[in-house]
């Protein structure tokens, strides 16, 4: 038995899916073995599958090739279905200021979905030095609203440790525009061989009709997520309520009962007091333009 082997005939145990294929999981446990198991049929009937960073219970199987079998799944904080993904802590959005310019709507349906699941938005904005003017706005727009942003720049690569607040103990995802230096992210936060870092970028790169496996990676002690990233397509055509959209718009909560009516949208209503937000001019369209798309949507119907 390896030094990374688990005894299966020791103690009914826990420990965190960190992959799967074909029906078949990988589990790491709180000591760092990992060892292969399926699931209990009681969890195949109540129609409960495992994911990729789940909490579960297994034990001894009696098969040698398959020597574990998980026997119960804990309590999901979230569960991502594009990519599948369980218990995700935080996202880190990743944008550049050039090549590709930032994408704004994509980030603000992106912070709508990090509020809907608990999971917590790390902004991280890259190649700062390719547009200072437009890195020093988006920076304080986002700062602004409430969020944590983190910038970096070929000229001034950023500190690793000032991501240990964010990340440490954690499972960690990414989203974001393709092309915004997701292996040098990588090779930041994991301090793992550019050899390495590549084999996780090309993952993360991966097109849309490649297979879309899910793996974690320890580090610091949490996990990263290997995975092709969400689906910004979908994100974007995700069809949302009024109530989820305030979820993503932090400085929306500032005016929570100052505003004339109680029901108020802050759309143009009269006695709204949209002004003591201090709201970017292009984030508040934006918003304003997503609350009106969901309010045509529920008309249709």
């Amino acid at each position: 038995m390896g030094d990374n082997e688990k005894d299966p005939m020791s103690d009914p145990t826990t420990g965190v899916i960190v992959k799967g294929v074909g029906g078949l999981y990988t589990i790491r446990d709180d000591d760092g073995h990992r060892i292969r198991a399926k699931p209990r049929g009681i969890l195949r009937r109540k129609r409960l599958v495992p994911t990729v960073g789940d909490r579960v219970e297994y034990e001894s199987s009696g098969d040698p090739d398959i020597p574990y079998v998980i026997t119960s799944i804990y309590p999901r904080k979230n569960l991502m279905l594009r990519p599948p993904i369980s218990n995700l802590d935080v996202l880190v959005l990743t944008f550049s200021t050039r090549h590709p310019t930032p994408y704004f709507e994509l980030l603000d349906k992106l912070l709508i979905l990090c509020a809907q699941n608990m999971i917590h938005p790390l902004i991280w904005i890259t190649k700062m030095d390719l547009d200072p003017e437009l890195g020093g706005y988006f920076r304080s727009v986002y700062e602004n609203a409430g969020y944590d942003v983190v910038c970096s720049s070929h000229s001034e690569p950023i500190d690793p440790s000032l991501f240990s607040r964010f990340i440490t103990g954690k499972i960690v995802g990414f989203a974001g525009q393709s092309g915004v230096g997701k292996s040098t992210l990588c090779n930041m936060l994991t301090g793992i061989s550019e050899r390495e870092v590549g084999k996780i970028s090309n993952r993360l790169n991966r097109g849309k009709h490649t297979t879309r496996h899910v793996e974690l990676y320890p580090f610091g002690d949490g996990f990263l997520a290997d995975s092709p990233g969400f689906s910004n397509l979908d994100i974007l055509r995700t069809k949302l309520s009024e109530k989820d959209i305030l979820l993503g718009y932090n400085e929306l909560s500032r005016i929570a009962g100052k505003c004339r009516f109680d029901n108020c949208l802050h759309i143009g209503e009269k006695g709204c007091a949209i002004d003591q937000t201090e709201m970017d001019p292009e984030r508040l369209r934006r918003y304003r333009s997503l609350v009106r798309e969901a309010m045509a949507d529920l008309k249709k119907y």
